[in-house]
């Protein structure tokens, strides 16, 4: 028998009744407790329960995706697009619709290119954000800062460091952005970012790769064999191509 069950009909009956569902109320000690106002307040106690834990975990999660201060906030809202840049628009659009392919179930890839201060970052962190309030996984890292931390763990090379365990680990992610790609050091750093790509593509797990190289560059830097497992499962190609919107704001700001 439950609580409610024996709050109901387990306790005696008094011949109060509650003024707000009409019920009996019933004897508890020394108190005189409605069974429905009983009832209600374990729901609402439950209801708070369940939104503390999901904010705890969702806490969680965007702790661990290590997403950059400079872009906390940067969403899908406050990505400034203008009116004579049909490229901005096309970009947001794109990163919408792969955030909302992913919420869905789809597990395609997206690789973003163009210079510097064009908006890709913001773009990649808004995709993080959005896919993190529904509850998925998601890694932020640079391509540097990825192949330093497999690095380091050959210092260690314990069953619980090593590089295969590094590796494994950014393959649990729902989705891993990877920004910067071809900033870092190459020859074996190369190797080691390929190493996850790879890894990824055979756990079937969404990557967003970022970069400033051109898409051609970019192609011929990833090769044609990891080329072509980017676009298993669907792949979205974005070019940035317009002026750094960082020296544009300075200066608009500055005027």
């Amino acid at each position: 028998m439950n609580a409610m069950s024996l709050i109901k009909n387990g306790l005696p009956k008094t011949q109060e009744f509650c003024i707000s569902h009409q019920v009996q109320k019933v004897q508890s000690g020394p108190y005189q407790i409605c069974p429905q106002c009983a009832k209600e307040d374990v729901n609402q106690t439950n209801r708070e329960h369940h939104k503390h834990v999901k904010k705890m975990v969702c806490d969680n999660h965007f702790a661990g995706a290590m997403i950059p201060e400079r872009h906390a906030n940067s969403g899908f809202k406050n990505y400034i697009r203008s009116k004579n840049n049909s490229g901005q628009a096309n970009a947001w659009s794109k990163c919408v619709s792969f955030a909302k392919s992913m919420i869905s179930g789809l597990k395609g890839n997206l690789v973003m290119s163009g210079t510097t201060g064009v908006g890709k970052t913001h773009l990649g962190c808004a995709t993080a954000r959005t896919l993190l309030n529904k509850g998925m996984y998601v890694r932020y890292i640079t391509s540097e800062e990825m192949a330093q931390k497999i690095m380091r763990a050959w210092d260690k090379d314990t069953k619980d460091s090593s590089e295969q365990s590094v590796i494994y680990e950014f393959t649990q992610y729902d989705l891993l952005i990877l920004d910067e790609y071809g900033l870092h050091d190459r020859d074996k750093r190369l190797e080691l970012v390929h190493k996850v790509l790879y890894a990824r593509y055979d756990a079937m797990k969404p990557t967003m790769l970022i970069s400033n190289f051109t898409l051609k560059q970019l192609k011929e830097d990833l090769g044609d064999r990891l080329w072509s497992r980017f676009q298993q499962g669907g792949l979205t190609t974005i070019e940035c191509n317009w002026a750094d919107q960082r020296l544009f704001l300075s200066c608009l700001h500055g005027s």
